[in-house]
C-alpha cells in the first residue's frame, strides 16, 4: 500500500501485496485482542467469576482471538523483506 497527497491510498495490483497486508493487519488485532483479555477482561472474571456479563464477552473475545490466529498462522507468517509491516520491532 502507498500513499499520496494527489491520490490518497492505492493498493498495488499483485494480490500477494494485499494479504500480506492484510495478515499484518489480522496480526496486529490478533495482538491487540489478545492484550485486552490479558489486562483487563481476565482480571474482571476472575473477581467476578459468576458474572454474566463478563463470561459473555469472554467466550466472544475467545472466539474473535481463535479466528484472527487462525488467520496469521493460516500459511505462515506474512512476507516483508525489508521491515515489518505492524510497526513492531
Amino acid at each position: 500500500m502507498t500513499y499520496s497527497r494527489r491520490d490518497g491510498f492505492q493498493m498495488s495490483e499483485e494480490s500477494e501485496v494485499w494479504i500480506s497486508y492484510e495478515r499484518a493487519i489480522f496480526q496486529a488485532e490478533l495482538h491487540r485482542v489478545t492484550n485486552f483479555i490479558t489486562g483487563i477482561i481476565a482480571p474482571h472474571a476472575k473477581k467476578a467469576p459468576d458474572d454474566e456479563w463478563i463470561r459473555l464477552v469472554l467466550d466472544q473475545l475467545g472466539g474473535v482471538k481463535a479466528t484472527l490466529e487462525v488467520l496469521t498462522r493460516m500459511w505462515g507468517a506474512p512476507k516483508f523483506p525489508d521491515r515489518d509491516p505492524i510497526g513492531s520491532s
